[in-house]
């Protein structure tokens, strides 16, 4: 039996969106771990400034977009078999400055590019039996407050469909879990623009994070904690796995 500290050594895994925020956090904390990680995002640009920035001979990038479906695929089959899949994604601000084109892209990249990965799982053999799919919500599917009508119902669908690739790739033996993150202190703030920018939203994030049972705001390799668990926790399956601080306790 592999010992726990040794289970992703040597593991291929793939982490969408993995340049920046959350997702960079997640391939850093698996690359620990000895993992050969793979990120994706869109730009070109990125994907070689990180690859250079981390100098890991583990690490590797592609480009490729969720919204162009056939393509996206093709990368992800173009690396198989793979061990584990990551999918991590952004939200959105208030409702009353909305834009909806932008909304729309919003769906098309988190909502619909979780769904692609689940169908590249079902109908190609890019995960090996006993691997994985992990999604990436946030707990304004729980609680949206003021600010997050969009995003909340964003995050709450993506519970469901969770919970439905959980029992569809199940024949498949590959386990389907949610990290379902709380406050976190990434880029996202900056194209969201609700809390303002610089040392103005350092500041409001570090009196959020004060607030919360923990006292302190996370950052994206605190979050990575969750993306280890559900890829190595061979019995959760289906799973919402909420990190948050304690915010859910207010």
């Amino acid at each position: 039996m592999v010992g726990s500290v040794d289970k992703l050594k040597g593991k291929k895994v793939v982490v969408v969106g993995g340049t920046s925020g959350i997702g960079h956090g997640a391939a850093l904390a698996l690359l620990e771990h000895g993992a050969h990680v793979t990120i994706i995002s869109s730009s070109e640009q990125r994907v070689k400034s990180v690859v250079e920035d981390v100098g890991d001979d583990k690490l590797h990038g592609r480009v490729a977009n969720v919204r162009e479906e056939e393509n996206f695929i093709e990368v992800l089959r173009s690396l198989a078999p793979i061990d584990h899949l990551v999918f991590s994604g952004v939200d959105k601000g208030p409702i009353a400055e909305a834009n909806f084109d932008e909304c729309r892209h919003l769906f098309g990249v988190k909502f619909w590019g979780s769904a692609i990965c689940g169908k590249a799982a079902a109908k190609y053999d890019i995960i090996n039996p006993g691997g994985s799919l992990t999604l990436t919500s946030g707990t304004g599917a729980m609680n949206p407050g003021k600010t997050a009508s969009i995003g909340g119902a964003l995050n709450a669908g993506l519970f469901t469909m969770t919970q439905g690739l959980a029992l569809e790739l199940a024949d498949k033996r590959i386990r389907v879990n949610c990290v379902v993150p709380g406050i976190v202190a990434t880029e996202l703030w900056d194209k969201m623009g609700t809390i303002g920018s610089g040392d103005e939203q350092n500041q409001k994030l570090k009196a959020m994070g004060e607030k919360l049972p923990v006292g302190f705001c996370a950052t994206g390799e605190d979050i990575a904690e969750a993306y280890l668990y559900a890829i190595r926790a061979n019995y959760a399956t289906g799973t919402l796995i909420t990190i948050d601080g304690g915010g859910v306790l207010k």
